[in-house]
């Protein structure tokens, strides 16, 4: 599930988490433009989705969540795009509608909640 990183692009580990989880959701970190890109690849569950709510909350600002290696997104991930934006974060959702968990985003209703971008490039400008 590890995929190329860009440059700058730092790995996000959690030893409070087990190897098992950081196998199942890759995440980096890299500023694009003064703005943070959390990228997640892998899938997004019930182990994995207090990794992925942790390593948003330590983002300042608007945080760009590039959600396009993202095999499976399970309602505990959809839970944590609706908690940051409770919180009245800037949250942008890259996901392209070709992406598996674009699905899952548009038959839970959470599409029109979030800010939707195709590309990483287009959420950062906005």
């Amino acid at each position: 599930m590890t995929q190329p990183r860009a440059e700058g692009a730092s790995p996000v580990s959690d030893e409070r988490c087990g190897p098992l989880t950081e196998r199942l959701l890759d995440l980096t970190v890299e500023r694009r433009r003064g703005t943070p890109v959390v990228s997640a690849a892998g899938e997004i569950d019930l182990s994995t989705a207090p990794r992925l709510a942790r390593v948003l909350g330590e983002q300042a600002g608007p945080v760009v969540l590039d959600l396009t290696g993202v095999e499976f997104l399970s309602a505990a991930g959809v839970q944590v795009l609706l908690d940051v934006r409770g919180r009245g974060r800037d949250l942008r959702v890259v996901l392209p509608r070709s992406c598996l968990a674009h699905r899952v985003l548009e038959l839970t209703g959470v599409e029109e909640a979030v800010a939707r971008y195709d590309t990483v490039a287009d959420a950062v400008g906005s």
